[in-house]
């Protein structure tokens, strides 16, 4: 069964398939020296996407035709206090992966954050000027030249941008190698002769219960193994011994059927021997080797 939310879920899945990819591509090749979000969408979507892309989001369509609303249908929505709900608008780049700023920001660069492909940094950088912004500031020079005042300089304000890291390595393991202490590892000069005597007893009983453990452990590891490498033959004998045992009992009921039908049909049956012995004649093979050959021709006609 088919529901409305399951349309937009699966154009999200092939759109942040596609986006991830491209977007990793312009980060891998601009944003060494970083890149705000806007820049990111702006370079992102010169990139042209596969063109599978399409087929993907076309095939998407076709699947939940049914529940998908038509764009052509004006649906007018009203809200608690009856007054009519403005539609938002649509994402500036549809048929785009990276179909706007927000998805970018809100999908596809906290996934690439997680990955550690990329860190996200503050500094301090002038501004980019809109052109409504350069013109306001050619007018400002024009007065500033006719004026002995000091041009300003251009305001430098915090941004947050995106720089591009190298991917974790994924190191191996330390291995930790065990530690083994003996008996003269310990320094005794401090004690007694009596007590330095019972401590060097003491440790050494101490190693000998420990290599009597290990010991044991092994031991028991080794039958626990062989025990299971038992048990697991037997399980496979017994069912290669059902499977044979399968086989068998078809083997004589089908023996059994095609005698209760050469006895139902002697004429097809006399027929059907004549055609057998001419064909083995002809073939110059036994009767079991034919019994396989035509298996095998009926395995081919049925593919």
């Amino acid at each position: 069964m088919l529901y409305p939310w399951m349309a937009p879920a699966a154009q999200n899945s092939v759109a942040l398939r596609e986006g991830l990819k491209i977007v990793r591509k312009v980060i891998a090749r601009d944003a060494k020296t970083g890149l705000s979000t806007a820049q990111i969408f702006r370079l992102a979507v010169r990139e042209s996407p596969p063109p599978t892309y399409g087929l993907a989001l076309e095939s998407v369509r076709e699947k939940y035709a049914d529940v998908m609303p038509d764009p052509a249908v004006a649906v007018t929505q009203y809200g608690r206090a009856g007054r009519r709900r403005v539609p938002p608008p649509g994402p500036p780049n549809p048929r785009h992966p990276v179909r706007s700023i927000s998805f970018l920001k809100h999908r596809i660069l906290p996934i690439i954050l997680g990955e550690r492909y990329v860190q996200r940094t503050r500094e301090k950088r002038v501004v980019d000027q809109t052109p409504a912004e350069e013109a306001r500031a050619v007018r400002g020079k024009r007065q500033e030249q006719q004026s002995t005042t000091p041009a300003k300089p251009p305001p430098e304000l915090t941004v947050y941008l995106w720089k591009a890291t190298r991917p974790p390595a994924h190191e191996p393991p330390v291995k930790v190698e065990p530690v083994t202490y003996k008996g003269d590892d310990y320094d005794f000069s401090h004690m007694k002769p009596a007590k330095r005597k019972a401590r060097r007893a003491r440790i050494e009983l101490s190693f000998k219960r420990m290599e009597l453990d290990t010991r044991r452990k092994a031991k028991r590891t080794e039958v626990r193994r062989k025990i299971e490498r038992e048990e697991r033959e037997r399980l496979r004998a017994a069912g290669r011994a059902l499977h044979e045992a399968a086989e068998r009992a078809g083997l004589e009921a089908k023996a059994a059927r095609r005698k209760a039908w050469e006895a139902a049909n002697p004429k097809l049956a006399r027929e059907a021997a004549r055609v057998r012995a001419e064909e083995q004649k002809r073939l110059g093979l036994d009767p079991v080797s034919l019994a396989a050959a035509q298996k095998i021709l009926k395995k081919k006609n049925r593919a």
